[in-house]
């Protein structure tokens, strides 16, 4: 487990075995602006920037994530064997505050039956603090 924190008042812990790739990172944010889909939107010149082998997979899409305003994006890192996919999803919480929750599998692995339960395990399973 690894925990950050940055200068725009986000903090992140990324779970996750040491030498096994799969890797979840939630990041609280309490600086966020009112449209998930303009902060992934936002996010992604610091991603590429960032990010060796950086390339977006689809649109940065909307969604509900338990009652909340949401957007999901998913994007690749790295190269040959090493090519990362990540599936993130954020959203607001609150008074500027919101999450996102970041599950990254080798490429290859991803949409297999056991990426699929793990993603739905994280995405079933967290429950971000009322109040």
């Amino acid at each position: 487990m690894d925990t950050q924190a940055s200068g725009d008042l986000s903090y992140r812990v990324t779970f996750g075995a040491s030498g096994d790739p799969r890797t979840l990172a939630v990041t609280y944010s309490t600086q966020l602006g009112p449209d998930p889909v303009a902060v992934w939107s936002d996010l992604e010149p610091a991603l590429r920037a960032d990010t060796a082998g950086y390339r977006r997979v689809g649109a940065i899409r909307a969604v509900t994530y338990r009652g909340m305003k949401g957007a999901d994006m998913e994007w690749y890192s790295g190269s040959g064997d090493e090519r990362l996919r990540t599936f993130g999803r954020g959203f607001l919480v609150g008074g500027h505050r919101g999450f996102s929750l970041r599950w990254t599998t080798p490429a290859v692995d991803r949409g297999t039956t056991a990426d699929r339960r793990a993603l739905d395990a994280v995405l079933t399973s967290f429950r971000p603090p009322v109040g």
